[in-house]
């Protein structure tokens, strides 16, 4: 009984961190997002890292949505 409780409780633990990882992440892209919004002498290449952080973000969102 108690190996099942174990088990089950490793795999909470385990959704868990996965969680917290994955918000971790998010709010580590929207920093970056945030920081390179606030430059004013953007240029071009900062403007296509703004958008491929913000396609990682929506991924990112999507995923941790399937948790």
């Amino acid at each position: 009984m108690s190996d099942k409780y174990l088990q089950k409780d490793f795999k909470r633990v385990n959704q868990k961190f996965k969680e917290l990882m994955y918000e971790g992440e998010i709010d580590s892209i929207e920093k970056k997002i945030e920081d390179l919004n606030k430059d004013t002498h953007t240029d071009s290449i900062d403007e296509i890292w703004v958008e491929i952080y913000n396609d990682v973000l929506d991924l990112k969102k999507k995923k941790q949505n399937k948790f």
